[in-house]
This record gives C-alpha cells, structure tokens and sequence, in this order.
C-alpha cells in the first residue's frame, strides 16, 4: 500500500512518518473485507485512538513540562509538534495567540493527503478523534474544539482544520485533574478502556454515569489489598475494595477531564473511599460501592442520594483528598 505512493521514492522524515500510517490502512482493508467498512472503521478506531493518544502523552512527557500549567504548557506543546511532530510535515497558520484563547488552523494535512490517495480518506477521521480525547485530559484548563462543529477539520472534506484552545474559567484546581502514580489514566489499557466505553465522545454527565457503570458492573467486590494499587492493575485484577473502585473511576473521569477528588472515611467494616465529583459548577459525592451484583445504573445513577443515611455510618470522616495517593502520603 505504501508502496504504491510516491512517499515509496522517497528518503526523507515525511515519507518515514507515512509509512507508519499504511498499517491501519493495511488492518482496515483486510477487516473492511470480511466484516464491512463501517465495522472495521469501528475496530480500528478501537486500535487507532488509544495508541495515538499514548503517543501523544510521551511526546508531551518528553518536553519535560509537567510543571508548567496553561498558556504555557499549550505553546510549549504547540511549538514542539512544529518541530518533532506530525506539524512539521503541515502548513499551520496561527490565527490567535493570547492568555486566554490560542487559535491555529492546519492546511494541507499529512494523514488527509496519504489516506485520501489510498482511497481510505475516513481513515483520517480517526486522527481528528485522537486530538478530541488526548487534549481535554493533556491541556485540562483550556477548553479544546473545532468551532462550531467537530467536524470542520480537512478529513471531513473542509478546506482546513480548525484548533481552538480557550481557556477555562473554573474554581477548581489543577490538582483535581491531573495524573498522579496510582491515577495512572494514561497507562494504555486505561487508554484502551476510555476509548472502548465511547466516552471521549460524550458529554460529561454520561462520561461520569458510564465510567461509574462499568467499575460498578466489572470490578469485583475483593479485599483491601488492591487499596494502593493503581487504576491500571485494579483494571487488570477486575476486584477491589471500595479503594480500588474509587481509583479507577477516578482515572476514567481524570481522562475526561472531570475534575475529582477521593473521600475517605471509617466504617465499622474498616477504610473505605469514595469520590467526590466537579458537575455543573459543584461538588457532587458518587455513590458509595455496594456489592449487590452490579446491577447497572441509569443516567444520573452515580449519585449519592441519601447523603444523611450514608453519613451515619461512619465512625471517623478523614475528609477529601486531591487524590488518593494524597492520602497514603504518597503526594502533596
């Protein structure tokens, strides 16, 4: 596939970036062939967002910026993909470039060019949907769109692609949604999940209901020995204490960029966490865990209803922390 470009004659860093973009070409032909386009878009996509997405954290990573917070990170990782990434091999045209808002505009896009000529241009959809999952989680105080439509990118036949980063106004702060060593939500697997759920995709009350469902249905009900486990192993064990349940649904919101901090308390039965979610403008407590099969919840679900009841049953409230490694005195 690759071959049949004229990137195949090439010796330079443009033609060995391309390269890289005929495997899911090559996936996408031989699934389109045996389970439909619309279906083998659908897997790929799965393989495609997650991986682009880890990609993108280690270039990020690389920069050695974690520090740094708003305009700053944004120009730091804007000028770096000039340089190392995918938007060297694009003409950029920087529209607005403020504190508060930074706007730039890609023409001439690379995977719009290669998958176009392959035939495969929906190929080049997945590439905008990585951009829609990575930069809401990686930029958390500046909200990411493409104007008025998610859609107003080259890969959708528009004439440029559109980047618009504005920043947030929020009284929460960076700590409430940031990674930390045991909300390790940009581990793979947790990538992988995010992506699978369909949740980059959704607004925040079904990212936090469908995040709460699945931990709820899918984590088994196991000892406290999974309470300072990370996201990803407590993903991989599927068992858990409250603690555990906890972490992981707080990875998965941190992905989303929903802001979320962990409440511990003692019960009669021992330690047991619970999260504290940022909606619509305030602090709203989850649920707690019960073990009562995993039924499933709908919309809205995830919340505590009966706050007063809950609160009698405990005996010692250690109160809310930015993350549960705070609480272990693993973080400031």
């Amino acid at each position: 596939m690759f071959s049949s470009t004229h990137w195949a004659k090439e010796d330079t860093a443009e033609a060995q970036f391309v390269n890289r973009l005929a495997l899911p070409a090559a996936i996408y032909l031989t699934l389109s062939e045996k389970v439909g386009r619309g279906e083998a878009l659908r897997v790929v996509s799965k393989i495609v967002v997650p991986v682009g997405c880890c990609e993108q954290w280690d270039n990020l990573r690389s920069l050695g910026i974690e520090d740094k917070k708003g305009i700053e990170r944004l120009r730091k990782f804007y000028d770096f993909m000039g340089e190392g990434g995918s938007g060297q091999f694009v003409r950029r045209e920087l529209v607005e470039d403020s504190d508060e808002l930074l706007h730039y505009e890609v023409r001439d896009c690379l995977f719009v060019r290669f998958y176009e000529q392959v035939g495969m241009l929906e190929l080049a959809t997945l590439f905008c949907k990585v951009d829609k999952a990575f930069f809401p989680t990686a930029i958390p105080d500046y909200g990411f769109s493409r104007g008025d439509s998610w859609k107003n990118t080259a890969a959708y036949r528009k004439d440029h692609c559109v980047f618009r980063f504005e920043e947030k106004k929020s009284p929460v702060g960076g700590k409430c949604i940031s990674e930390t060593p045991l909300l390790d939500f940009t581990h793979p697997e947790i990538q992988m999940l995010f992506e699978e759920l369909d949740l980059p995709y959704k607004p925040d009350g079904r990212k936090i209901s469908l995040s709460y469902e699945y931990v709820k249905r899918e984590i088994r009900a196991g000892s406290g020995a999974g309470e300072r486990i990370p996201a990803s192993k407590v993903l991989q064990e599927r068992r858990g204490d409250s603690t555990a349940k906890t972490i992981l649904f707080m990875a998965l919101l941190r992905a989303g960029g929903i802001p979320c901090q962990a409440h511990f308390a003692t019960t009669g039965e021992g330690i047991t966490a619970w999260a504290e979610v940022f909606y619509q403008g305030e602090w709203v407590s989850a649920a707690r865990w019960t073990d009562d099969g995993g039924a499933p919840v709908g919309p809205g679900g995830w919340r505590e209803e009966d706050v007063s009841t809950w609160k009698e049953l405990i005996l010692q409230d250690h109160g809310v922390f930015d993350s549960p490694d705070v609480f272990y005195g693993g973080g400031s």
